[in-house]
């Protein structure tokens, strides 16, 4: 063990220490001498004063030590001066200490460049609040989107309309909303998402904006193809045997007028089917047209909490005769009776009944058929409804075009009850999608805001 090691360097101190008050003892009651022992009491004291300061050292090294940690300043140096085993222990644990610090703090610089740079690659505008109102964080496509280099709080937002403060105060945990502006001679069309979570304590909402302008009038156009097919395909089914039938009846009025005969029983019973055809395919062209008004004229709903148990069990129960008379078996499973939606009551039975007539005409003839009403709570905390059947289900090739309107796979069908459906559930903030049950059948699924 080396001079320098704590415990000698301690040792000698103490032994110090000892020496000059033996002296000062020794001088003062058995040689009385007078400035002897006033020097050693003197120098005692001082030794004790070292002595205190060279134990504390330690416990100041320390500190310093935690405090360069603590404001992350790695350039101070391991504060170790002693020899000797123990020392050069509490050395290496200083440094171990010190350069995992420096690891840790480089990774989480690193993490941090890494997410900025994410967050400034991707295309959507994104803005992060905190519960203060305070804005976190923007990325570049929100700052050109908005047209604002520096952001304070959700005031600085009304430059660029006056609505969007309020709406960012108002959206909530993985709620929607759109925010048609007019910029210039542009119109924007921008989609507002938002997700809430908490950091270290503090809550935060990012908010997602994206302009869909683009994507809506494709989609329009789509959309206006898709029906313009179905109509024109509907009317030419009509209009095409009316303007046949039609010339045929001319025609054979005509042969009769000119060679100035009456009919023959065979010939008017000719003409009389071609002119109840015409007249039936009339009605049929009627009907279609009056279908296609019942489409475009959804009424406002009428928001309000609706139990979500009751409402399945009150179409049940409008649908229990036309259920049983095809032998189908009607099911409720909804294991949270306090499950309650935002919608109009009314609107949603009207869906549910549609739903559950068209799964009945599934199944009709059908042996064992069978049909699921269930309610329960999403991952986001939104209602979720399904009608599931075990029917022989939808060809693939069909589901995207199960919601057009006038698509229909049914004989006799108008192909609006789905598509009036879907209406429903949109303009009720919600939306529906069909997709194959298991092991054989298909489940209609609703999602619609929790009340």
């Amino acid at each position: 063990m080396g001079l320098g090691s704590f415990r000698v360097q301690a040792g000698l101190r103490v032994l110090l220490l000892a020496i000059c008050i033996y002296v000062a003892i020794w001088g003062w009651i058995v040689a009385q001498w007078l400035v002897t022992p006033v020097v050693a009491g003197l120098l005692a004291l001082l030794c004790a004063c070292e002595l205190v300061w060279f134990l504390e050292r330690s416990q100041r090294e320390l500190s310093a030590f935690l405090s360069s940690i603590l404001h992350q300043d790695y350039s101070v140096p391991i504060p170790v001066h002693h020899s000797g085993p123990g020392s050069e222990r509490l050395e290496r644990v200083y440094r171990l200490i010190s350069e995992e610090f420096k690891r840790l703090n480089l990774q989480k610089a690193a993490n941090h460049q890494y997410l900025e740079a994410v967050v400034e690659h991707v295309g959507v505008a994104l803005v992060s609040v905190d519960d203060a109102g305070s804005i976190a964080m923007m990325n570049e496509p929100a700052r050109r989107l908005f047209g604002i280099a520096h952001v304070h709080g959700l005031k600085s937002f009304a430059r660029f309309d006056s609505r969007l403060p309020g709406l960012l105060e108002q959206i909530q945990d993985g709620g929607r909303d759109l925010l048609r502006v007019q910029r210039d001679d542009e119109l924007l069309q921008i989609v507002l998402y938002a997700t809430t979570f908490t950091l270290l304590g503090r809550g935060y909402k990012l908010v997602s904006f994206q302009n869909i302008r683009d994507e809506l009038e494709k989609r329009e156009i789509e959309s206006w193809q898709k029906l313009i097919r179905v109509l024109t395909h509907e009317i030419m089914n009509s209009v095409t045997p009316i303007i046949s039938l039609s010339k045929l009846v001319q025609e054979a009025l005509s042969a009769a007028d000119t060679q100035e005969r009456v009919l023959a029983d065979d010939e008017r019973d000719d003409l009389l089917r071609s002119v109840n055809a015409v007249h039936s395919r009339s009605n049929g062209l009627l009907e279609f047209v009056k279908a296609y008004r019942s489409f475009a004229t959804v009424p406002t709903p009428v928001f309000q909490p609706v139990g979500t148990l009751s409402l399945l069990r009150r179409a049940a129960t409008l649908m229990s005769e036309t259920l049983a008379a095809q032998n189908v078996e009607l099911e409720i499973d909804c294991a949270d009776e306090g499950l309650r939606l935002q919608a109009d009551p009314h609107q949603i039975e009207q869906v549910l009944i549609n739903l559950l007539r068209n799964a009945a005409e599934a199944l009709s003839g059908q042996g064992g058929g069978r049909i699921v009403l269930r309610g329960a709570r999403e991952e986001r905390g939104r209602v979720m409804i399904q009608v599931i059947d075990n029917g022989p289900g939808v060809e693939p090739t069909h589901l995207e075009n199960i919601f057009v309107p006038f698509f229909t796979t049914k004989r006799g069908g108008t192909g609006v009850g789905l598509s009036v459906s879907r209406q429903l559930v949109q303009a009720n903030r919600g939306f529906i999608f069909l997709k194959s049950a298991e092991p054989r059948g298909c489940a209609f699924t609703m999602v619609f805001p929790a009340a």
